[in-house]
């Protein structure tokens, strides 16, 4: 597969292990965490019916499920986005060639990596230091709303470091073309 000529290829290939390895862990670890998150969602969830059913007076439940949504929902973007299983249109790229798919998709990637760092980290932190010196509570669960919108930066982070070495992947696959063209 891989044939190492330089230096830099031997760089360039183990930097790329690397990436595959850390991108693998970081896999893995969104998968348990949502898995967990989603797990106890439907616990309380279920906890929520049953009170209403039975009058219990749970109410911790609806904003526990809520903010349990918002982290699952988050992290749950940012490993599709890591497997490649978003949503996305891909009518247009389907008929262009090898080399241009790989351009479109670095520059979808751009966009992804620009929107990503700039709305969803840099405006997502500032949404979270606002709401958290706001002092706002989660009254039911006696939580700072703050820990509600953190899942937005974090999220951002993880997608925008994903975009990263989709641009790279894109970059390397354009370079290695390039070299056996020649």
């Amino acid at each position: 597969m891989w044939q190492i000529t330089s230096k830099k290829s031997v760089v360039l290939h183990l930097n790329i292990v690397v990436m595959e390895a850390v991108k693998n862990m970081l896999s893995k670890a969104l998968n348990a965490l949502c898995a967990l998150i989603l797990c106890a969602l439907v616990v309380i969830v279920l906890l929520g019916i049953l009170s209403k059913k039975m009058n219990l007076g749970l109410s911790w439940t609806d904003e526990s499920s809520e903010f349990l949504l918002s982290w699952v929902v988050m992290i749950g973007a940012a490993l599709a986005y890591l497997n490649h299983t978003h949503l996305g249109v891909d009518i247009l790229t389907n008929s262009l060639s090898p080399f241009a798919k790989r351009v479109a998709a670095g520059f979808v990637a751009l966009v992804v990596f620009i929107f990503a760092s700039v709305v969803m980290t840099y405006g997502g932190w500032n949404l979270f230091v606002d709401r958290y010196e706001s002092g706002q509570l989660l009254s039911s669960i006696n939580l700072k709303r703050a820990w509600f919108y953190l899942s937005i930066p974090i999220s951002g982070t993880l997608i925008s470091l994903f975009a990263l070495d989709n641009i790279r992947a894109a970059f390397v696959s354009s370079e290695e073309n390039r070299e056996e063209a020649a």
